[in-house]
């Protein structure tokens, strides 16, 4: 039986400014938790939190409480214990206004992007999170304050699209683990994870018309691999121009910088061949398009690279009709061919137009043939008889098992042969387990109208008078259905 719960030290000075004792409501939460203010465990004392006379209040005496007891704690846990029972006591001191789930979930999911334990679209990072909190809490802590260290599903469930209530001992820990505390998850604010600021973004291209003018709708985030810093990457839509950003903007002029270009764009390759054909220096066209030499110098052999293997392609006009030729005239011998099949008739003339003349011969094939395949892999008739005995044997189990009434539904049986998906999603593909669970299932008032009668024989058994609220508390009724089960009810008055 659980007992309430005192501080020695705490319990002499109330003594000494109060005269008597009372119960601290802080010392009182769930859990093997110490006193903050002396560092002392909480100890037990005789009294128990709920006992037959709900209606009794026993005070704290010296006869109750042993203070002779005072146990130091100590740990590498310590101040990380400590730390959750002020946040705790905040909690239970505090006014806060109710929050959704959806706010819990946007409010979790923006700090965990913060510490890099997800990705920007929100994906978490599940293997990187566990290792991180279960080496940052001991597990005599965890165990103190009663969460089953074998059980790593919630974490993984906290982390997620919140759709239910969390005990609080979660949430503490959880911000604790992210450096919050309890003002912040109630501080009604928006979350955004752009570590760029908002749409739109500038172009950084001199040459560019829309330059320095915010013309970028989209940005691509991804983390550095050793410094985990976001990087941006920014694309102009106007003149192809491509840079990149590391790091969190600090201030509105961060966004007219750039770490690195990934593409100067059509416009300044264009300003770049226009400019070598004018004759000037390398070093003069390197000013005015603002880069370095090098750069020049590089873009230059690109260029000259890209007009060369066009002038190679094009230099033998004759061969180039030639295998032209040689490939209409296959596919009028083969009409029935496909575009792979005739390239294994001729593979010197393809690969010739592959490399050399890639666009016409795309154009002049075969369009790729849709080949209708038929999955056959799955006898239903078998799994249908197969999934038939499996779901009769469950309800036979839950028929002959005693204790209170189970619900027969599609989900309980699925779960209980672990094949949930296959029920929910393919059905009417099982024709004999389909029929079976529609005599066995029962509807929710059906339901609602058993665990009546079961909780009505039960009483009568143990010899207990039939009241109708006990009966309705016991079978857990809620009082918007009290008309559909009353006559039962009365009928046993």
């Amino acid at each position: 039986m659980t007992k309430t719960k005192y501080c020695s030290a705490c319990a002499e000075e109330d003594i000494s400014t109060f005269g008597e004792l009372y119960w601290h409501r802080l010392h009182q939460l769930p859990g093997n938790l110490i006193c903050p203010k002396h560092d002392l465990w909480l100890e037990h004392s005789a009294v128990p939190i709920t006992h037959s006379n709900k209606h009794a209040f026993i005070l704290p005496t010296t006869s109750n409480c042993d203070l002779t007891i005072g146990r130091k704690a100590n740990g590498d846990f310590l101040q990380q214990l400590k730390e959750f029972i002020h946040q705790a006591e905040h909690l239970l001191n505090g006014r806060f206004e109710n929050q959704s789930f959806s706010h819990f979930t946007e409010f979790y999911q923006y700090h965990l992007i913060e510490k890099g334990f997800a990705s920007f679209k929100g994906q978490v990072k599940q293997k990187e999170l566990h290792i991180a909190f279960y080496n940052f809490y001991s597990k005599e802590l965890l165990k103190s304050l009663y969460i089953d260290i074998g059980d790593t599903q919630w974490l993984a469930n906290f982390s997620r699209k919140h759709r239910k209530s969390f005990h609080p001992y979660y949430h503490l820990i959880m911000l604790n683990f992210l450096s919050l505390n309890v003002d912040s998850v109630f501080r009604v604010t928006s979350f955004k994870n752009n570590p760029f600021g908002q749409p739109n973004w500038p172009c950084l291209n001199a040459l560019c018309p829309d330059y320095k003018e915010s013309v970028i709708k989209v940005v691509t985030i991804r983390r550095c691999e050793k410094t985990k810093k976001p990087i941006g990457r920014f694309a102009c839509p106007t003149c192809g121009f491509s840079y990149t950003r590391k790091g969190k903007d600090q201030n509105k002029d961060d966004r007219y910088k750039f770490t690195r270009i990934m593409d100067f764009g059509f416009l300044w390759k264009k300003a770049l061949q226009s400019l070598l054909n004018d004759g000037l220096s390398y070093r003069e066209i390197a000013r005015r398009l603002s880069v370095d030499t090098n750069t020049v110098i590089k873009y230059e052999k690109i260029i000259n690279s890209e007009s060369g293997s066009k002038k190679e392609v094009h230099k033998d006009n004759d061969l180039v009709n030639i295998r032209r030729n040689e490939w209409v005239q296959l596919q009028k011998e083969y009409p029935n061919l496909s575009k792979t099949q005739l390239r294994e008739k001729r593979p010197a003339v393809y690969a010739f137009l592959y490399r050399n003349d890639s666009n016409w011969l795309n154009v002049n094939s075969p369009e790729r043939q849709k080949v209708e395949t038929i999955n056959n892999r799955v006898n239903w008739l078998e799994r249908d008889q197969e999934i038939l005995e499996k779901v009769q044997k469950v309800v036979e189990d839950i028929n002959n098992k005693g204790g209170k009434p189970k619900r027969i539904t599609v989900k309980t049986l699925g779960d209980r042969i672990g094949e949930r998906a296959l029920l929910e999603n393919h059905m009417d593909k099982l024709s004999k387990t389909k029929e079976f669970i529609e005599q066995v299932s029962e509807s929710e008032r059906d339901f609602r109208l058993r665990r009546v009668e079961f909780v009505i024989l039960e009483m009568k058994e143990k010899g207990e008078a039939i009241k109708e609220w006990k009966v309705l508390k016991k079978a857990a009724i809620k009082a918007e259905f009290y008309d559909e089960v009353r006559d039962i009810i009365q009928s046993y008055l």
